[in-house]
């Protein structure tokens, strides 16, 4: 596996973009470490051919007050799975993960997530976003696990989705597993197609059936991609 471990105190930014040509089976394992108060933030592309299938695994544990901020963008692999593991083991630790998938053809993504809430005083977020087209399917498994000395825990977790055709798929499951008596947890999911009132008001102004989608699509992506502060790398995601 690959290591990262950031020392007390330290920052960092790390771009994380795979890719690949033909059929192919990739599996990766990333393991990251920060110690009090790093700060670790963490984007990755995963723009892989539509005949691979992609594996990768991100296990992430935390110090006191350290920080994790994790944005993902998938689209390509036929087939993907991603499993991230966070442990918030330092009083005061927090974590932010947030991604968008977008799929079409028969492509299929699956992304499980486990947020151990160990330490107290530590806060969690998951905000993912799927947009589907075609006979593709989204998986999306989000766990917010409290220990019983986890107390003062703040945890949140949030899946929106689009099916943009009938054959489409989405399977959603959030969970908690709480056994401290002083906590602050949330879950929710939408799934459903585009709003038809905003889209008939930009038809209504004179755009074009496509084009009035094509905006809706943006406008429903768009708060995935405003995760990431840095403009630079914000347009690298926005392509």
């Amino acid at each position: 596996p690959l290591h990262i471990h950031l020392e007390s105190g330290a920052e960092a930014v790390v771009i994380e973009h795979q890719s690949g040509d033909g059929s192919y089976w990739k599996d990766t394992n990333l393991v990251i470490t920060l110690a009090e108060n790093a700060q670790l933030r963490h984007y990755r592309i995963q723009a892989d051919d539509p005949l691979s299938v992609v594996t990768d695994h991100t296990s992430v544990v935390l110090s006191h007050d350290a920080r994790y901020h994790m944005v993902t963008v998938n689209g390509a692999a036929g087939f993907s799975r991603s499993d991230i593991r966070i442990k918030l083991m330092g009083k005061g630790a927090s974590c932010d993960l947030s991604g968008l998938t977008v799929l079409d053809g028969k492509r299929h993504s699956d992304t499980t997530i486990s947020v151990e809430h160990i330490a107290p005083h530590c806060s969690s977020s998951q905000f993912f976003k799927n947009a589907l087209k075609g006979q593709s399917r989204g998986v999306y498994q989000g766990k917010i696990h409290v220990h019983k000395d986890a107390q003062k825990t703040d945890g949140y977790q949030l899946s929106n989705n689009l099916l943009l055709s009938p054959l489409a798929e989405m399977d959603v499951k959030p969970e908690l597993e709480i056994y401290a008596d002083d906590v602050k947890c949330s879950h929710g999911t939408t799934t459903g197609q585009l709003d038809e009132t905003p889209l008939f008001y930009l038809m209504s102004r004179g755009i074009d059936p496509d084009s009035a989608r094509r905006l809706l699509l943006e406008a429903f992506l768009s708060d995935v991609l405003d995760k990431i502060p840095e403009e630079d790398i914000r347009a690298i995601f926005d392509k």
